[in-house]
């Protein structure tokens, strides 16, 4: 199974109706699902036009196969939408006519193989949500919630929702007058997961932890470790990035300010002279900066629908 998502806290997932992301269950045969789900590609009846002109890049798309499956087998997101006058699905060839003319290209995030629908569906009938008219707006928020805990237990992934909460997480950061050593370890951690590392905070190390750690795969070696030292022991925090340095190779780096930079110049040229050459320095307002690039640059991809699979 994949790495989990990024978990949301309880009062985001309880403010989800003034985000601008929304929710849908979208619900078909098992023959257009294998279909729509090899194009990636799902339309409506001329009848849901309503629902369809609601849609918006970047909506989360719950996939629902109808009986005999009858559950979800798997998630995306909305990119692009359009309007085909050309049959697709195998009901629309079968009549040589468009029963579903709009509709919509979809990411994937997670999606059952075809042999394990039946045996590894998420049942939702005890949910309060609307799967029968093939396009349903979600407004219930709290089997939002009840669902993500059975997917998480089910299929040990989450709801994508770490593009709900990038303008809340950027604007937390931009309005607050000091940022915490929490802050930086949470920002780059963020700035990671958008790289399509796995990111973890307080990595161990023997009897320490590092602050934050990209790995290329789950159990691999860090590829890129990060500390944080705004102010403080900057000794300790080079100790720690050596440790990962001669432990692993990684790719080094310190978050401080400028206030630190003759004391980690001192420490560079005696102690730590073996990592001068590969330690890279990122200052606290680089940091902010980066983090604030990153995100703007995955909403305008999620907008525009200029996504990779």
């Amino acid at each position: 199974m994949p790495e989990p998502f990024y978990k949301p806290k309880k009062e985001e997932i309880k403010d989800f109706k003034k985000k601008e992301v929304s929710f849908w269950i979208l619900s078909g045969s098992q023959e257009n699902w294998r279909k729509g789900t090899a194009e990636r590609i799902w339309g409506v009846k001329e009848g849901l036009k309503n629902f369809w002109d609601k849609l918006k890049p970047g909506d989360i798309l719950l996939f629902y196969v109808t009986s005999p499956i009858s559950g979800i087998i798997g998630f995306g997101r909305l990119e692009t939408k359009f309007k085909q006058d050309k049959p697709l699905w195998p009901d629309e060839i079968l009549k040589n006519q468009v029963i579903y003319p709009f509709r919509f290209e979809f990411k994937i995030d997670y999606l059952l193989p075809e042999r394990d629908w039946y045996k590894d569906k998420i049942n939702i009938s005890g949910l309060k949500l609307n799967y029968w008219a093939g396009l349903n707006f979600i407004k219930n928020i709290k089997a939002i919630e009840q669902l993500n805990q059975t997917i998480k237990q089910k299929w040990n992934v989450e709801l994508p929702l770490e593009e709900l909460i990038l303008r809340e997480e950027r604007a937390k950061y931009e309005t607050k007058k000091e940022l915490t050593h929490r802050d930086y370890q949470n920002m780059f951690k963020k700035i990671g997961e958008l790289q399509g590392f796995l990111a973890h905070t307080e990595y161990p190390i023997g009897k320490e932890k590092l602050d934050v750690v990209w790995m290329r795969v789950a159990g691999g070696s860090p590829t890129y470790v990060f500390e944080v030292q705004i102010g403080g022991d900057i000794y300790h925090a080079l100790g720690k990035l050596k440790h990962a340095w001669d432990k692993w190779n990684s790719n080094i780096f310190l978050i401080t300010d400028k206030t630190q930079i003759s004391k980690v110049n001192e420490l560079l040229q005696g102690t730590f002279h073996e990592i001068s050459p590969c330690l890279k320095i990122i200052f606290a307002e680089e940091a902010q900066k980066l983090f604030r690039s990153k995100t703007e640059v995955k909403q305008l991809e999620e907008k525009f629908g200029i996504l990779k699979y």
